[in-house]
């Protein structure tokens, strides 16, 4: 990432993410649980989003849970197929599938303009085909 962000999560073992599964019953795509072992959640210092020609930023990534100390106030969610691990500065939200033909892949949607409560993969706009892609498409926007 060639942009300043400030971490919000503590770095997670194999150990606590395979606690993490277990209990909220998903399985996280490999390139999603690496990313969670170097960083956690983390709020941008700058204007990020995906170079894709897609209108939203990524204003906060969520970490997958936080220890007491640092407590930020949001942590990743799931719904149906999808986590919801980052939010837009209006408050649209990025997903990763944990399941289904679409397993792996990044979506968005604009949940504050939606009748929607609980959308699937179906529902959203598709973003990426990787989580490494998405992490890697991420650009500064002015």
């Amino acid at each position: 990432m060639n942009f300043e962000i400030k971490e919000t999560g503590q770095r997670l073992t194999d150990r606590e993410i395979a606690a993490y599964e277990a209990g909220a019953k998903v399985r996280l795509p490999p390139q999603y649980r690496s990313f969670l072992k170097r960083i956690n959640g983390f709020i941008s210092l700058v204007m990020i989003g995906p170079n894709n020609g897609l209108d939203a930023d990524l204003s906060e990534f969520f970490p997958l849970f936080s220890d007491s100390k640092r407590s930020p106030t949001k942590t990743v969610e799931c719904v149906n197929d999808l986590i919801w691990f980052g939010v837009d500065s209006g408050g649209g939200r990025f997903g990763l599938a944990h399941s289904g033909q679409n397993f792996g892949k990044i979506f968005w949607f604009d949940l504050p303009h939606s009748n929607i409560v609980e959308p699937t993969s179906a529902d959203c706009v598709f973003v990426a085909e990787t989580f490494n892609a998405f992490i890697e498409g991420l650009v500064e926007i002015n």
